[in-house]
């Protein structure tokens, strides 16, 4: 064979099986690095999924109740109602339930829809209807609650029937729930909600419910929701102001204008002026493995644990100024 015939054959024999065999391994650790990569980018794009998520699932419910809180106590000024229906229901507008080792009950008396209207009759403990404008009635459902207000006490009544010329109420078995001689005609009535906001679980997650129009079937609002700490801030010194100006501050000295903040406190004597509200939310399933990452810190005057778990969670706090009450800003 002459030496251009050996030319030939050597360019066109291939790789050896050794080259062939270091070839796959570089481009395996090449493959690998880039595999690397997007693994790491897809458990990050889906970690920051659920840290959206959990702060979602608290922002919403929050905001709800701070648009309650917002609107307590509609055309009454005192904060004083009270249901018709429901004797023991007589804590006013805003009442709340504080535990230590557990969520907080919170419950709150607030327009609903913005339907205000006039009573064309008087309503009395032994009315079994109110008489508004015909204009008015289809505004109104079976079911509605409605709050009549002379602007210093409230009741609440329960639509059970729309006439053409009236709303047919629930029989009133709370006589106690009228001012002296009733409502007369002319006074101002106005569609609204008395709502009972706790947190309980649902199939076994923890979940905010609300409770409406005092009663004992619940509606889910949020899933994830932990816990609900609550402390209501009363201007007892009638100075303008609360002392501290905010519930974080205090060290619950015989001063402190704030219940709900601090162990063992009683909630100072006069008119709720505001109310802040802490939701802690937690992811509705754990983080994969066996670590546990994530510790409950404290929410007011409910102590964090100390064991951790595997659950992410996400802690919103807000103060709310009641605006329908005399003396708010």
């Amino acid at each position: 064979m002459n030496r251009e015939a050996q030319q030939i054959a050597r360019a066109q024999r291939g790789f050896t099986l050794v080259e062939l065999m270091v070839s796959l391994v570089i481009f395996s650790f090449a493959i690998a690095g880039v595999l690397s990569v997007a693994v790491a980018m897809t458990r990050a794009h889906r970690e920051q999924r659920r840290v959206v998520q959990t702060e979602n699932a608290v922002r919403a419910p929050l905001d709800f109740i701070v648009d309650a809180i917002r609107q307590a106590s509609p055309g009454v000024t005192t904060g004083t109602i009270k249901d018709a229906h429901d004797c023991t229901f007589s804590s006013g507008a805003i009442s709340f339930v504080d535990s230590e080792i557990g969520p907080d009950e919170l419950t709150v008396v607030y327009a609903s829809g913005g339907i205000v209207s006039t009573t064309h009759s008087a309503f009395t403990s032994t009315s079994t209807s109110i008489t508004i404008p015909a204009a008015h009635l289809s505004q109104f459902a079976i079911g509605d609650y409605v709050l009549v207000t002379d602007t210093t006490q409230g009741t609440l009544a329960r639509v059970s029937g729309v006439t053409s010329t009236a709303l047919s109420i629930d029989t009133i078995t709370c006589t106690t729930a009228f001012p002296a001689g009733g409502y007369p005609q002319g006074s101002i009535l106005l569609r609204a909600q008395r709502a009972r906001f706790t947190v309980g679980a649902v199939d076994g997650i923890p979940t905010l419910l609300m409770y409406p129009n005092g009663s004992s079937s619940y509606e889910p609002l949020a899933e994830g929701i932990e816990d609900m700490q609550i402390a209501v801030g009363v201007d007892s010194n009638s100075d303008g102001a609360l002392t501290p100006a905010s519930p974080f501050l205090t060290g619950g000295t015989t001063s402190d204008e704030w219940a709900g903040n601090v162990a063992t406190d009683t909630l100072p004597a006069g008119t709720i002026r505001a109310v802040t509200v802490v939701l802690v939310s937690r992811d509705t399933a754990p983080l994969t493995g066996t670590a546990s990452f994530y510790q409950p810190g404290d929410a007011l005057n409910h102590p964090g644990s100390t064991t951790a778990d595997r659950y992410r969670r996400r802690m919103l706090s807000t103060t709310v100024e009641i605006r329908n009450l005399a003396g708010s800003p």
